[in-house]
């Protein structure tokens, strides 16, 4: 199989008509916008701003403010969009992010879980092995950046810190650490979540973030606070923190496999895998 080089990530418009009438030949659209519309037929990509009359689903990548008003405006107009960005897991340690995960009409895949063979978490993980869930001392709270804050219309981030300890406060004597996201380099070698939650925590707690999908991975509770893809299986409140959910490997390898049919590598959005998947339900 051909193995594709990764594209440039941070690269081109990232907000695009799906089937548009005409191609837009004159805008350079984000590499993964158009490795996904080569898995597509009859796929035409064209530029979106509020005021477009092209009445097609939009594909939208990342986070950029674009993207988040892009995101507003299908919600506000029950218009269909296929939303890119970083996997659920498989890339913890790649220097490259090759899985993607693609939602329809969302940002995560809240759906409930369903039962999935297990071929594609082989794939993804072909060494994963259940890790028993264990009790530490400490809570470890994984913030969501400014960026995310602005866009769920929370507190900036150092503000909704503070309302999380205070509030874990009342009901926990606990030790609390905050872990702010290293950069890529960092977390994927010397610094990663896997080693942070090993070191003697109870639990993490996060609003969006898929560090929930990883704790649970590593054994470890997690409470997410908002729309997050470890809802279906995490605690979503402070006040549950001496009564988290745990889970046995029957348990976790039926969810991961449900998530493993909701992300996709590179090479899968180009030919064609990625739609086909997402069109049986996810």
């Amino acid at each position: 199989m051909r193995i594709r080089k990764n594209p440039k990530r941070g690269l081109g418009c990232r907000v695009a008509h799906i089937f548009s009438p005409t191609i837009d030949k004159t805008t350079y659209f984000n590499s993964y916008l158009k490795l996904f519309e080569n898995g597509i037929n009859q796929a035409k990509l064209s530029t979106w701003n509020n005021t477009s009359t092209v009445d097609s689903p939009l594909l939208i990548r990342g986070m950029a403010s674009h993207s988040q008003e892009a995101i507003h405006y299908c919600w506000n107009n029950k218009k269909d969009f296929y939303y890119i960005d970083s996997s659920y897991f498989g890339n913890e340690t790649s220097k490259n992010k090759i899985w993607h995960r693609v939602t329809r009409n969302n940002l995560q895949n809240l759906t409930p879980i369903k039962d999935r063979p297990q071929d594609r978490l082989n794939k993804i993980l072909p060494n994963y092995k259940y890790k028993e869930f264990n009790t530490g001392r400490k809570i470890l709270i994984c913030p969501p950046s400014n960026k995310v804050m602005k866009f769920w219309n929370q507190p900036r981030q150092e503000e909704w810190i503070k309302i999380v300890i205070k509030e874990l406060q009342l009901v926990t004597t606990r030790p609390i650490e905050v872990r702010l996201k290293p950069g890529r380099a960092e977390r994927i070698t010397f610094n990663t979540l896997a080693q942070a939650l090993q070191d003697d925590v109870y639990c993490l707690v996060t609003y969006n973030s898929i560090a929930a999908v990883e704790a649970l991975m590593n054994g470890i509770p997690a409470i997410a606070l908002g729309p997050n893809a470890a809802t279906t299986m995490c605690n979503t409140s402070l006040s549950q923190i001496d009564n988290l959910n745990t889970y046995n490997e029957e348990q976790m390898v039926r969810y991961l496999s449900h998530l493993s049919y909701c992300q996709f590598h590179i090479n899968e959005m180009e030919d064609g895998t990625a739609w086909r998947i997402l069109h049986g339900g996810c």
